[in-house]
């Protein structure tokens, strides 16, 4: 065919994907196990880079700056983690010369919410970039790249401030948001090549579960080192900055874009990868068909059902310690418990959603396009409906139980729409992906704006049932398009796009490769 002249009519028989599956799973566990475990590792370290400013911000600012922060010589209150005892005593802390990176700083709350707010100014702009980062180098690079200047970043960011000031730190968080926007769509590119149809769902919950341990870390380990009094707020940035480049280290190592570049990988597991995947395992340097993805009515519905999902999410995060503080009289933040079951609660839940995903379909007994809607409407319809008896409850216990089965139930969606992704085109899941979050990381900004125009009395509990009812009605008519145009088909743009070098025969001929050299290193043994 030639390159500009592009149908998107049909498949192309001769890239169909396989009928049923001929080769049965390797027994043991394989190197597609191990791509899933660095890639978890990945976005745990990715997490705690992301997550561990907002914790260290109050050891970071004089007491007198703090605003809505709290730092005394008996406790240290740590965006969810209470430090007692053992913590850092203010007056001592602000006695320290001006170039000791233990000092603190004069920041105003002003200040600090941009400090906060530019990673995410970094990481939405860099989105689509990214993606198409991912897709024309793989996934392993943009992922190394994120891990490298993170952990580099992290590392010198006591020392930041000294020199540039605030609006140093603020320049550096921009840059790690701008490269770790390439987390998404790199995992969703490695996992379109690396996880068979019959383990996809697991498989993608797994590594996705990365980001709820990573959270629950930056929480608990970083307002630990911040409240030791030897250690202090410096000791996180470079415990985990070094722990960033030691994990990129060990994922250049052992990590692999695709199964073909992995030297150890067999025959058998790579014969089943290709069987069970409709991706290109050997690369082929595909030009991303953008305007048939804007005008995939699935690709929308994927698009409309994560801005959705973003919003609440986002919700809970930012404005539920306010609620709680002032409707319930129970200030999360002074609780790491209650700040990490939550989390704790989405990693086990996204774990059982993935099983019972592949478990439904490999069984035949749900079609897989009902699978994700119902998935999906169970992270969103069935987590809502829990998020808004949560704002109705005046007591505690009951109120915090809703809040944790929400939570837990929300992660139902890494069985839904995000999965989807690689269903629909696992050769532009990464693309697909970062516009994907880019909308829906866009779509975000709007909660501050309806909460300070509604909210108008932190302590009227009816004014924040309306924001719960507006922002999880909105879930639920995302939820609906998504259920509308769902769609688990490979589309036919998958395979066609302008095609710049392609070689059919590339991977049976990398088959019959590996399988000799298997034999001769058998025989050499």
């Amino acid at each position: 065919m030639p390159v500009g002249k592009v149908v998107y009519g049909t498949v192309p028989s001769d890239e169909k994907s396989p009928e049923p599956i001929t080769h049965p799973a390797p027994k043991g566990l394989g190197l597609r196990h191990l791509q899933t475990l660095l890639l978890f590792v990945c976005l745990v370290l990715g997490f705690t880079t992301r997550a561990q400013l907002s914790v260290l911000m109050v050891a970071m600012i004089k007491s007198s700056q703090q605003g809505s922060y709290n730092l005394t010589s008996n406790g240290m209150d740590v965006n969810g983690t209470n430090i007692t005892d053992n913590t850092v005593d203010g007056s001592r802390v602000q006695a320290i010369g001006d170039w000791n990176v233990y000092r603190t700083y004069e920041w105003d709350k002003a200040t600090q919410e941009i400090i906060l707010f530019s990673f995410f100014v970094g990481y939405t702009s860099m989105q689509i970039p990214m993606g198409w980062l991912a897709q024309k180098v793989g996934g392993k690079i943009p992922i190394m790249i994120a891990l490298a200047v993170s952990g580099i970043l992290s590392i010198l960011t006591p020392w930041i401030p000294l020199i540039g000031g605030w609006m140093g730190v603020t320049v550096c968080r921009l840059i790690q948001g701008m490269t770790q926007a390439a987390f998404y769509p790199s995992l969703h590119t490695i996992l379109a090549r690396w996880t068979p149809l019959s383990e996809r769902g697991r498989l993608t919950a797994y590594t996705y579960t990365g980001s709820q341990i990573g959270t629950i870390i930056a929480f608990q380990v970083s307002g630990l080192l911040a409240g030791s009094p030897v250690l202090g707020w410096p000791s996180s940035f470079w415990v985990f900055g070094i722990l960033s480049l030691v994990v990129c280290g060990l994922f250049g190592w052992l990590g692999a874009a695709t199964p073909h570049e992995h030297p150890k990988i067999t025959t058998e597991e790579l014969v089943y990868i290709l069987e069970g995947g409709n991706a290109d395992v050997v690369p082929k340097k595909r030009k991303t068909p953008w305007r048939e993805i804007l005008k995939s009515p699935s690709v929308w519905g994927i698009v409309i059902t994560q801005s959705g999902s973003s919003v609440v999410y986002l919700l809970v995060l930012t404005e539920i310690p306010l609620y709680m503080k002032n409707i319930l009289g129970v200030d999360i933040k002074r609780n790491g418990l209650y700040s990490s079951l939550p989390y704790l609660a989405m990693y086990l839940m996204s774990v059982g959603f993935g099983n019972l995903s592949d478990f439904l379909r490999n069984r035949n007994i749900m079609s897989l396009v009902n699978i994700r809607r119902a998935a999906n409407t169970t992270g969103t319809v069935v987590s809502g409906i829990f998020l808004l008896a949560f704002s109705f409850m005046s007591s505690t216990l009951p109120a915090v139980i809703l809040l944790i089965v929400s939570l837990g139930m929300h992660s139902g969606i890494h069985a839904g729409f995000v999965v989807n992704i690689i269903d629909l085109a696992p050769n532009f899941a990464g693309s697909i992906m970062s516009l994907s979050n880019m909308l829906g990381s866009l779509t975000t900004l709007l909660i501050p704006v309806v909460v300070s125009n509604i909210v108008t009395d932190v302590t009227n509990p009816q004014q924040w049932q309306i924001v719960f009812i507006i922002c999880v009605g909105y879930k639920f008519i995302t939820n609906a398009l998504f259920v509308i145009f769902a769609s688990a088909d490979v589309q036919p743009w998958n395979f066609y796009g302008e095609v710049e070098h392609d070689s059919e025969d590339k991977e049976m001929n990398l088959i019959e490769e590996k399988s000799v050299k298997e034999k001769e290193m058998n025989q050499a043994n």
